[in-house]
């Protein structure tokens, strides 16, 4: 017989969703309002009102007929036609009920039931610490996910997402609500107990339908036993939710990982910490990793990971260290994985995101997808090819991508960011302010989503807005350059110059040669008029490294158009790979040197730097047929339109990027590109508003 809905490791209350009931049906919109008109008995008073008018016309026309006075019946026919649209409001708004006259209720949604979730389905939460040792809450949470993947590999049992159980951990919610969110028809959940050399899990499976416990087991064993513990876990588990996957369960399991518990254990330690996904965090998993590779230099897992967690440290994500240094230290990681297991999905995907980093787009391709077909439900791969094919400028795949990825894991933090960039690359607002929320609610303390939410802001003109969500980020990652150089050009934006400097010098203390906000410290120098700094920059001299582009747009505010042109020529840009940059909110600010480059050989008298602009707005026609919505892109085909004399092109395409909030007139003032537009009052009138 089972047991009741109970738990001995967790108070069940219920708890409101991330995402709200979805569970409504969704009617077409004009069945809706029909309905909703003949609820409201909308219909039945203008049939009614129709027929009285009528008749109330017909007598009227008789009596003044009598009278002689047919003349004024047109007065009696506009009143009765003015009185139909006041009878309808009315009927829309007020019922008459046996208790008088009340205001119509607001109609009631029929909630429909789910769809069942698929019979053979489970959801795997993270086991709690009921050790006397806080510390020891990583080891729980580890045990959790190892014995998660392993019922991942049966195949036919749907296992839900990593990072979309764990967004339970702690929240006390009933399992019948855990079950509907993620779709499952059964949770594993558990307790577990370390103490000296040994370790005693509880676990319990409950049906997710009707709360009711199907089966529950302890296990107790010395912590060198505890690789063999997780396959009798995991093998309890399936005889439970489907017994005859036994076999599958038998024949995907494989060895384990490592043999040495204590490397194991660091091995854990390390993806506790990474998926914080902050740098101080990152740091500490490297030393984890390091460590269990110390013990076990054939522990391949252990090696992935080093190579995961060394990317995300670079300037690229979630750290200050230059990308060489962090691909220095990442590759040889994952090559020496795959040559320890040569079908690690994870040493794939960790091979693939290097290329990404790197700048290897189609080689990051090829590795990511050979990854996912090793483990087509490894969520990070599709998350990190939907970086892959963003970078390529490929927009629709990515966004498919990061759509499948927010499937699988669906209170992923990261997984919802990614969805709600996409949405705001193509416009939607909505649905990007639910996105970012959502994963704020479910990681308050994950930056990357208040800095989408500033973005947002920013999209609307909305700049005091975009500041406040730009310092929640900084409050939650302190140490990142990037948010800092962000809100720098925020100050920009709103006048703050000084402040701007100050923000940018922050960033720069922190990241002394990121790349990502060379280009504007190079326009903060235009703007301040600080020759010597830009001279510094042209000459190589600077404190920082810039690289050929950024001293070309120096030599460019100098005034040295042949040396500007002699820097852009001898190091090609790739204009599609420039216009990705603005898309994709990878680089704080894009100075435009494609354009530059085009306006020099144009001031040359060179027919060839026309077609050159002509095929760059080719390629941002390309990205709006796409449906990307950059206001970014836009003031750079204005400024096109400005250096090939389309005058009124290039104050019609500014209007629009300032009506869909462009506000980076603090730009347009000193752009070179521009100054054909100078002596037009409507372009000085145009920059009062951006």
């Amino acid at each position: 017989m089972r047991s009741p809905p109970c738990s001995a490791w967790r108070a069940r209350a219920q708890g409101a969703s991330v995402f709200g009931d979805n569970t409504a049906m969704a009617e077409p919109m004009p069945k809706r309002f029909w309905d909703e008109l003949m609820r409201r008995r909308v219909v039945r008073v203008a049939l009614i009102y129709g027929a009285g008018a009528f008749a109330l016309a017909q007598a009227a026309q008789l009596i003044l007929d009598a009278f002689e006075a047919g003349h004024y019946l047109r007065f009696v026919v506009a009143a009765l036609v003015a009185g139909l649209p006041i009878a309808l409001v009315l009927a829309w708004v007020f019922d008459i009920t046996p208790s008088g006259i009340q205001r119509t209720a607001a109609r009631s949604e029929p909630v429909l039931p789910a769809p069942p979730a698929p019979e053979h389905s489970i959801a795997v939460l993270p086991f709690a610490n009921l050790s006397q040792e806080a510390d020891n809450e990583y080891f729980s949470d580890g045990l959790s996910e190892e014995i998660r993947n392993q019922l991942a590999k049966v195949s036919g049992l749907r296992v839900a997402a990593r990072t979309s159980s764990f967004a339970f951990k702690g929240r006390h919610e009933d399992v019948r609500e855990i079950g509907r969110r993620l779709n499952v028809a059964t949770v594993l959940e558990g307790g577990v107990r370390k103490q000296a050399d040994t370790v005693r899990i509880d676990v319990q499976l409950v049906s997710a339908t009707d709360g009711y416990q199907i089966w529950s087991e302890n296990f107790e064993r010395r912590l060198d036993d505890i690789f063999r513990l997780q396959s009798e876990i995991a093998s309890a588990v399936i005889d439970a939710v489907s017994p005859r996957r036994r076999m599958e369960m038998a024949a995907s399991s494989s060895l384990p990982a490592t043999q040495s518990f204590d490397a194991y254990n660091l091995y854990l330690l390390g993806r506790h910490y990474f998926h914080r996904r902050t740098e101080p965090a990152l740091e500490r998993a490297v030393e984890c990793f390091e460590q269990a590779i110390r013990l076990d230099p054939a522990y391949a897992l252990a090696y992935s990971g080093l190579a995961d967690t060394y990317t995300l440290l670079s300037t690229g994500y979630y750290g200050n260290m230059p990308v060489p240094d962090s691909v220095a230290h990442a590759l040889p990681a994952a090559r020496r994985a795959l040559e320890l297991v040569p079908d690690l999905a994870e040493a794939y995907a960790s091979l693939g995101l290097i290329h990404e980093n790197q700048g290897d787009f189609a080689s990051a391709e090829r590795e990511l997808e050979r990854a996912l077909e090793l483990n087509p439900g490894y969520q990070m791969a599709h998350v990190w090819l939907g970086l892959v094919l963003n970078a390529q400028n490929r927009h629709r795949e990515a966004a498919v991508r990061n759509r499948e990825a927010f499937r699988l894991d669906p209170l992923s933090p990261i997984a919802n960011t990614n969805v709600g960039y996409d949405a705001l690359r193509f416009g939607d607002s909505t649905e990007a302010a639910a996105r970012f929320a959502a994963a704020i609610e479910i990681d308050p303390m994950f930056p990357v989503p208040y800095s989408g939410m500033s973005r947002m802001s920013m999209a609307r003109g909305d700049i005091d807005e975009a500041r406040r969500w730009i310092d929640r980020a900084i409050d939650r990652a302190p140490a990142r350059a990037f948010y800092f150089a962000r809100r720098g050009l925020l100050q920009l934006c709103g006048g703050d110059v000084e402040g701007a400097a100050a923000s940018l010098d922050m960033a720069c203390e922190l990241s002394p040669n990121n790349e990502y906000d060379s280009d504007l410290v190079v326009a903060l120098d235009i703007v301040r008029g600080d020759r010597d700094g830009l001279e510094r920059v042209a000459e190589g001299t600077r404190h920082r490294t810039f690289g050929a582009a950024q001293r070309a747009q120096a030599q460019l505010a100098l005034g040295n158009h042949v040396a500007a042109r002699a820097l852009y020529e001898e190091h090609p840009i790739d204009a599609r790979r420039e216009i990705g940059d603005l898309i994709n909110d990878d680089w704080i600010w894009r100075l435009p040197h494609v354009v530059n480059r085009g306006h020099l050989r144009v001031a040359a008298g060179e027919e060839g730097g026309r077609a050159e602009l002509e095929t760059l707005l080719a390629t941002c026609d390309d990205m709006a047929a796409q449906g990307i919505v950059n206001t970014y892109m836009q003031y750079w085909i204005a400024s096109i339109h400005a250096v090939l004399g389309r005058r009124d092109r290039a104050l019609e395409t500014l209007d629009e990027a300032i009506r869909r909030g462009w506000r980076h007139a603090w730009w347009a003032r000193h752009d070179w590109n521009m100054r054909s537009l100078a002596d037009d009052p409507r372009y000085r009138s145009l920059l009062e508003r951006g």
